[in-house]
């Protein structure tokens, strides 16, 4: 799990950095054409394309990696609990410094390259300049922009906002998913025993706890509703690496690892079950003032069905027998099959296992 979250966090750096290169080509390329009026005597103005280029990239590079790392620092649980506007405002806030670091960096560079140092009043008097105060207004600009693109991202989530931008599902069109139903055990129980304030803090503090599994198993979060969670995978997707059991199991090893923090709270540890199966769905964007993904088919049905079956059969978590003959041969599961199952609503028996991992 560690080099999972060590290959996320580089691709998610190279993303920044990527965005920020951009940007500062961009801010350049205006500079240049004489949209904006030349202010100072910038040792910048002077040098050749290419040593422009090198502070550019160099410039671009820098800006990805600090704020890159202000948006990890940022995504932590503690601020999350906050709104947009607020976290939006603190990272503007911390921007204030970067940039005054990557401005004197760029100043520095270029009075490296032409080899005339400046003294400490003429990098003050940059500093003060308009060029400069353009160049940290369109940081900011940048930065806000990206912060907020992914905030959405993430009210969405993973792959949802890009599916939309592109028009991908515009038209209802019919894909192989993987579809699972994730629910507390017990929630009744539980939330009379802690009162609807408190249950609903401990499902937050839950499903805030899913996000790192998300992000291992390439989950796409179809629904919250309620205490359950609908994870759906395209079938490749699903089916690479058994993604869409491991998630489970992986998911419960984590609130196991946090057996401390919940009892502490809650004077529980919390336990899900869950239900998987597959099959065709029809994927449409619904809704003109709200809109989202939708997914419309038997399957949906048939793995909630699965999932409420968990209790009577004393399992975790069941799948049906479509997804058992899909999954990849592994030998940290083991299954054992409850033969088959009418369930409620369904005209056809659908065959069921219980998966564990050894």
């Amino acid at each position: 799990m560690r080099n999972d979250r060590l290959q996320s966090i580089f691709f998610f750096y190279l993303k920044i950095i990527i965005a920020w290169v951009l940007a500062t080509i961009l801010f350049s390329f205006i500079r240049n054409f004489g949209t904006i009026p030349e202010a100072t005597n910038s040792p910048i103005i002077s040098l050749e394309k290419e040593d422009l280029l090198f502070i550019i990239l160099t410039v671009g590079t820098l800006s990805g990696i600090f704020y890159g790392s202000i948006e990890l620092i940022f995504d932590r649980p503690y601020f999350q609990r906050h709104s947009y506007g607020r976290i939006i405002l603190w990272k503007l806030m911390v921007s204030f410094f970067v940039v005054k670091i990557i401005m004197a960096t760029a100043i520095a560079m270029a009075s490296s390259i032409l080899n005339t140092w400046l003294e400490p009043k003429e990098v003050i008097l940059i500093l003060r300049s308009k060029v400069y105060w353009v160049f940290f207004t369109y940081f900011l600009i940048v930065a806000g922009s990206i912060s907020f693109v992914r905030m959405v991202s993430q009210k969405f989530g993973p792959g949802i906002l890009w599916n939309m931008f592109i028009g991908r599902y515009r038209n209802p069109r019919e894909e192989l998913r993987v579809f699972m139903f994730l629910d507390l055990k017990s929630s009744t129980t539980i939330a009379e025993k802690l009162g609807h304030i408190k249950f609903s803090r401990l499902i937050q503090n839950c499903f805030a706890d899913l996000t790192p599994v998300i992000n291992k198993h390439k989950v796409e979060i179809y629904q919250y509703v309620g205490d359950e969670a609908v994870l759906s995978w395209p079938l490749e997707k699903g089916l690479d690496n058994n993604h869409c059991i491991h998630c489970y199991f992986d998911y419960m090893d984590l609130l196991a690892s946090r057996a401390d923090h919940y009892q502490e709270a809650y004077g529980l540890q919390p336990f899900f079950k869950a239900g998987v199966h597959v099959g065709a769905v029809i994927v449409a964007e619904v809704g003109l003032i709200k809109r989202e993904i939708a997914y419309h088919g038997d399957v949906l049905n048939t793995t909630a069905r699965i999932q409420s079956q968990c209790n009577a059969l004393n399992q975790h978590l069941l799948v049906s027998e479509q997804l058992l003959e899909y999954l990849q041969p592994d030998k940290q599961l083991q299954h054992k099959s409850f033969g088959e199952e009418l369930l409620k609503g369904k005209e056809k028996t659908v065959t069921i296992f219980g998966v564990s991992r050894v």
